[in-house]
């Protein structure tokens, strides 16, 4: 998958924020402590820094999504970190974002802080950042 599919993809997948670019996906993919995973329709970038994972993105097509993509790509990430050293994973989710919630959640993240008004939707609205964390 190219970073042009990335942000296209990104694009079409929803997104109620400003959709990553081909740029910004092709500059995080030059840097050494990123780990790029995909499957078809959907993606995940991470970043490993140290003791420390940090997911940065997840992104799975509407059309495809509740298959278990994202569950999977998360599940083979986590994998990654561990494999290298890393002892806990990160990510920060919209607090009204109730479907990734959900799966963060089943999957053993928990909520460990908040970045009030962080998000900012393409309509205007605001939203709060769950940051989340979970032991690898």
């Amino acid at each position: 998958m190219t970073p042009f599919e990335m942000a296209k993809l990104h694009l079409m997948s929803g997104s109620l924020t400003r959709p990553w670019s081909e740029s910004e996906y092709k500059n995080l993919l030059a840097t050494d402590t990123i780990r790029f995973f995909y499957v078809e329709n959907g993606f995940l970038v991470g970043r490993l820094i140290g003791s420390d994972a940090e997911i940065l993105n997840v992104i799975v097509h509407p059309e495809y999504r509740r298959l278990g993509k994202a569950r999977y790509l998360i599940g083979k990430f986590e994998k990654e970190a561990k494999n290298v050293g890393s002892s806990r994973c990160f990510l920060e989710v919209a607090e009204s974002n109730s479907s990734a919630n959900k799966l963060y959640h089943d999957l053993g993240y928990l909520k460990v802080g908040q970045r009030k008004n962080y998000y900012e939707f393409i309509d205007g609205r605001k939203d709060n950042a769950s940051i989340l964390a979970k032991e690898i």
